[in-house]
């Protein structure tokens, strides 16, 4: 197997299970440095360095060979829509978002299927949860009635924010401390809620 296409595998099998190289060079014992430079200059690791990337991925020698193509049946495929989700001061909201890409997500999400969006995020207010950049993957089901992350529509804007229920109330809450929480009676023509958010892809 050529190098580039080892890497090309290894990276597309840790952004669907949202994992970064240093998480797998702490898996496997491997210096990162010494993994950027192999990726940088075309060079494949060592045998054993390989079988222990292999294993750590989850795969065997000849799952390895046959992905993605063995995969690909076990992804989804689903948008991304234009309109981005603020984690700070609040992203307008259009009306009709364009769709700008598509991406696949694991297939434990298959359950939601034509109930599954993503969208950008913008802002640090959800920092270390979320970073801007981020893609975040969430349903259009509104509240579920358990505490989580959703991403709302709040006084016209969209954000992305934690949402705890309370006895009359809703707090919704940033997990960056430097930002207080807000409390909305429920939703109401300020405030609604869009879905859950079921999945995160961060960005490298």
């Amino acid at each position: 197997m050529e190098a580039d296409i080892f890497w090309e595998k290894v990276n597309k099998k840790l952004l669907s299970i949202d994992k970064t190289k240093e998480w797998l060079c702490d898996k496997v014992g491997i210096n990162y440095g010494s993994m950027r430079n192999k990726i940088h200059m075309g060079r494949m690791p060592s045998f054993d360095e390989a079988m222990k990337i292999i294993k750590a991925l989850g795969f065997t020698m000849e799952g390895f060979e046959a992905y993605p193509e063995a995969a690909q049946t076990d992804t989804l495929t689903i948008p991304v829509y234009e309109q981005a989700y603020s984690a700070g001061k609040g992203q307008f909201v259009p009306e009709d978002a364009e769709v700008i890409e598509y991406i696949a997500v694991p297939a434990d999400l298959k359950h939601y299927a034509d109930k599954l969006m993503a969208a950008y995020v913008r802002g640090d207010s959800m920092e270390p949860t979320l970073y801007d950049g981020d893609r975040i993957i969430f349903d259009n089901m509104g509240f579920d009635g358990d505490d989580g992350i959703y991403a709302i529509i709040f006084n016209g804007s969209g954000f992305v924010k934690r949402l705890q229920r309370g006895n009359g109330y809703v707090k919704i809450i940033s997990d960056n401390k430097a930002y207080e929480p807000m409390e909305e009676p429920g939703e109401s023509d300020n405030f609604s809620v869009v879905g859950k958010v079921r999945y995160v892809l961060h960005k490298m």
